[in-house]
């Protein structure tokens, strides 16, 4: 009998792994084992693994699988008390079988026994999440990009969203003289000078510490400890296709820790961050310094998701606002007040906590549910 049941690693593997090079194609799997690997990391070796919160497969008739639905719990705290969160993640279906299986594999992943439901999506996906009674989270799903290099960053943003790489490369030259001319202008507003912050690596125990701090007075944020902090950040390193890790606590003139980001270091391209935060009125020092790191070792720009918090300190930093190719931060729950949070912006979500680094294995697009 046709229907969804929980995914069984050992026995399902080998049908999900064919299911994923038929959806998204072989280019996908350069490496052997690959996504064998990606699977175990993410789905089942996890800190945060829950057996009532499992992934899902879609099996026909024949036993045959044809849709699946990855799933990781993340522990969460709502207003001092624990909340189960689960997010979605490589959401395929067999190209011939589309449209009810790929319902009845929300369905049943929202019938789960999390409290919140995460993913990031676009098109038709965004409009199955919102009529099984989701939401977009509006707020959350702005981008911010600094520009450090306003010329190079040109053909990296066309060649971002469609435009061929051989036009791309061409403008190359011409912008690179481009920088070369504005970097020479006294008033220059994208010039970067020497940060006034220190900056050295970022431990798992400081990432814990900053983050306990900066999570004070938010509504719903992350919970962490030791061993999941050390998995991340373990798992964050090895995501090479992203770029190169790259972590640093800042610390102010007298000492004292004013933040930290991780970032994606892209020379020569646009890098990704993580996760930025500050302490209460030192965000501009923590951006100076990111910004000038990346700066140093090459990129054209940085860019990362937007903590509605920190909106005004983005804006002085001259950093541009926008959507992500049509891609939005959407969830699900049957606790209106876990969206009351998002709606407010009071609460703590950024792309560590969210489906960005967890997808990635196949190239960032609408999931094919339909």
């Amino acid at each position: 009998m046709s229907g969804v049941r929980p995914f069984v690693y050992e026995t399902d593997l080998r049908q999900v792994a064919d299911l994923h090079r038929l959806v998204f194609g072989r280019a996908q799997h350069r490496a052997p084992g690959q996504f064998d690997r990606y699977v175990g990391d993410i789905f089942l070796d996890n800190p945060w693994r829950d057996d009532e919160l499992p992934s899902l497969v879609y099996e026909d008739d024949e036993k045959r699988i044809i849709g699946f639905l990855g799933v990781m719990p993340r522990p969460m705290v709502m207003n001092g008390l624990p909340l189960r969160v689960a997010i979605a993640s490589q959401f395929m279906v067999h190209p011939h079988r589309r449209g009810r299986v790929g319902l009845q594999l929300a369905r049943a992943f929202f019938s789960g026994a999390q409290d919140l439901s995460l993913t990031e999506g676009m098109g038709l996906v965004r409009t199955i999440w919102e009529g099984l009674g989701g939401t977009t989270l509006l707020l959350y799903s702005i981008r911010w990009t600094r520009p450090l290099r306003p010329g190079r960053f040109v053909p990296s943003f066309l060649a971002r969203h469609g435009t061929a790489s051989i036009v791309a490369r061409a403008l190359t030259p011409v912008c690179v003289a481009i920088d070369g001319l504005l970097g020479q202008l006294p008033q220059w507003p994208f010039r970067l000078a020497a940060p006034r912050a220190a900056g050295e690596e970022l431990t798992e125990s400081a990432f814990l510490a900053c983050l306990s701090e900066v999570s004070r007075g938010r509504w719903l944020g992350p919970r962490y400890d030791e061993r999941s902090a050390r998995w991340l950040f373990a798992i964050l390193a090895d995501r090479k296709d992203r770029g190169r890790l790259r972590k640093a606590l800042v610390r102010g003139a007298a000492g004292e820790v004013a933040g930290y980001y991780l970032y994606y270091l892209n020379p020569a391209a646009i890098s990704e961050v993580v996760q930025v935060f500050a302490r209460d009125g030192a965000m501009p020092d923590v951006l100076d310094h990111l910004f000038h790191d990346a700066w140093a070792q090459g990129s054209v720009a940085v860019s990362g998701q937007l903590d509605p918090a920190s909106l005004q300190a983005f804006c002085q930093a001259r950093c541009l606002l926008h959507g992500s190719g049509g891609s939005w931060i959407l969830a699900h729950s049957k606790r209106p007040e876990c969206l009351e949070c998002f709606e407010r912006g009071h609460a703590l979500l950024t792309r560590l906590e969210g489906e960005w680094w967890v997808g990635g294995i196949h190239p960032s697009s609408d999931p094919t549910w339909r």
